[in-house]
């Protein structure tokens, strides 16, 4: 694996950064390479050495979120049989925490000013996870037509109390809001 300069990294970050704090205010259909560099008191020149467009900085950002949701799903095995309430509620722990870590990314990316195609690809690979996650676990579905409907439900109803979680400032704490999620799961 290649080692990235500091430096590097610390000019994508601000870039990514700003532009995270300019998609706060409005979508990205309205902002430009130099109101980004501007606010990222970077040059141009910076931006193109990382960045093809504003576009191209956003998916860096995009996929960045979905690796590190991948990689939070990939961590749990589980053993055959129904898992319980606790063993759910560890894994939206985990999740929770990664939306905390990534609030100012997340925040945006679900809100109104983000790109609806990562909404869409944010909740597609959550229903491919939950029906991994069945299968992994060995439980038998009766109707598989109708299990994708199920997955969707639940799944953008967490997607929607997680928004409203955000809205309000994470009001309430992690662990017990994965304690809420994991009813509507079934734990």
């Amino acid at each position: 694996m290649e080692k990235v300069d500091f430096r590097v990294q610390v000019s994508r970050k601000v870039l990514q950064d700003s532009l995270l704090a300019l998609m706060k205010e409005k979508s990205i259909l309205h902002i430009s390479i130099k109101e980004i560099c501007e606010f990222a008191g970077l040059s141009r020149s910076t931006f193109y050495a990382y960045y093809k467009d504003e576009y191209d900085l956003l998916q860096a950002i995009e996929e960045q979120t979905l690796i590190e949701a991948n990689a939070i799903a990939l961590k749990y095995k589980m053993t055959a049989g129904k898992p319980n309430s606790q063993e759910i509620t560890v894994i939206l722990q985990d999740i929770l925490q990664l939306i905390v870590n990534n609030s100012n990314s997340i925040q945006v990316l679900w809100s109104e000013n983000g790109d609806s195609d990562f909404q869409k690809k944010f909740f597609r690979k959550g229903i491919e996870r939950m029906s991994q996650f069945r299968e992994s676990v060995g439980t038998k579905s009766r109707d598989k037509e109708a299990d994708k409907y199920d997955f969707a439900f639940v799944i953008g109803g967490m997607f929607t109390i997680v928004q409203e979680w955000l809205k309000n400032g994470m009001d309430i704490p992690a662990p017990k809001l994965a304690k809420i999620l994991a009813k509507y799961m079934g734990g």
